[in-house]
């Protein structure tokens, strides 16, 4: 006697949970887009930036660099946010193409979404021969978040917010500067690259604790 088959709501329901998954995703981003992410990219339009690289922290994360020795790979460059949230939002790839998506929808360019090594505390010095110190730090696997909103090259170019919802820009502004303790923020300059496909190689770290299959950056 043949098995009997499972209800068709029964075999759909990965492809169902899926969706919801993404829909639930897609609104969950918006909130961040707009809490966290926006005030950063209205301080880096203000301060005369046209693009800029998010590194998203744990709210345990602690970023102790030696002012004498300071990483030497550009990270004094991304801004930080501090929250176990997003990181966790960022963990699952599939999260990540919601995210991309959403960008590109708003009008953002060359939006790169990844997971990259970002130095914490400095471990150890070495001396080269010569006396050159080299310097090595401990790093964790984070997601970051790099775009740009000026139109691609050869087009005319301006500030274009079109992620701006309930917000304006003045406001956002003003949010810049008042932003809760749960989501604190670093902010530093970014960096003008004119290469954003490629980043910089880090030692691994032995602090992975995303998932294997997050670790490549988005195409």
């Amino acid at each position: 006697m043949a098995a009997a088959q499972p209800p068709r709501a029964a075999r759909g329901s990965g492809a169902l949970m899926h969706e919801l998954s993404n829909d639930g995703a897609r609104r969950q981003f918006e909130f961040y887009l707009e809490e966290m992410i926006l005030p950063l990219m209205v301080a880096s339009a203000q301060s005369g930036e046209r693009e800029c690289h998010i590194v998203v922290l744990t709210d345990d994360d602690v970023v102790d660099w030696d002012e004498e020795y300071p990483p030497q790979m550009g990270e004094e460059y991304s801004q930080i946010i501090y929250s176990t949230k997003l990181y966790r939002f960022f963990k699952y790839i599939e999260n990540r193409d919601v995210a991309k998506s959403v960008l590109k929808e708003r009008g953002l360019k060359k939006i790169r979404l990844g997971i990259e090594g970002y130095p914490t505390y400095k471990e150890k010095i070495k001396k080269r021969p010569g006396g050159r110190p080299e310097v090595i730090y401990n790093y964790v696997q984070r997601p970051f978040i790099r775009m740009s909103w000026e139109k691609e090259e050869g087009k005319s170019r301006h500030v274009d917010f079109q992620c701006v919802k309930s917000k304006s820009i003045t406001n956002l502004a003003a949010a810049a500067a008042d932003i809760p303790q749960d989501q604190l923020v670093v902010m530093h300059p970014t960096p003008q690259v004119d290469e954003l496909d490629i980043l910089p190689i880090h030692p691994p770290s032995g602090n992975n604790d995303l998932d294997p299959d997050a670790q490549n950056p988005m195409p």
